[in-house]
């Protein structure tokens, strides 16, 4: 995992909303990309730390979200929000890891789960 210490430095400064979202296998080593990015008060986001992780396991995000957390200045200021793609691996370590956070799905991976069955059960309607 690698950070920017800039990067660390915004993020406790405005350790309102993390989001989490994991590429997947879009290298040449076929690992997953976890990204962290924060926002600012502005509304503006910030990138806070990346990791390469090889399986999407619970415990390879565990061992991400606690370096991160190794980052944090202050061991009371901790993100009051953290919002992530329905990674059910991703859920259950942040709820480990931040457990008094507020864990949220993101709306972009919603809509597109919803638009995804709705589209099947009207292709089934169809017939």
């Amino acid at each position: 995992m690698w950070a920017h210490p800039y990067s660390i430095k915004l993020m406790n400064s405005f350790p309102i909303m993390y989001i989490c979202n994991t590429t997947y296998k879009a290298n040449n080593y076929r690992l997953l990309l976890l990204e962290i990015v924060g926002i600012t008060s502005t509304s503006m986001t910030f990138a806070i730390a990346f990791a390469y992780l090889r399986y999407e396991r619970m415990d390879n995000f565990q061992w991400a979200l606690r370096k991160l957390k190794v980052l944090f200045v202050k061991d009371n200021v901790l993100p009051l929000v953290l919002v992530n793609d329905r990674n059910l691996a991703s859920m259950n370590a942040l709820e480990i890891v931040f457990p008094s956070s507020t864990n949220l799905l993101c709306l972009f991976h919603i809509t597109k789960n919803v638009s995804v069955k709705c589209k099947i059960l009207v292709d089934k309607g169809e017939e």
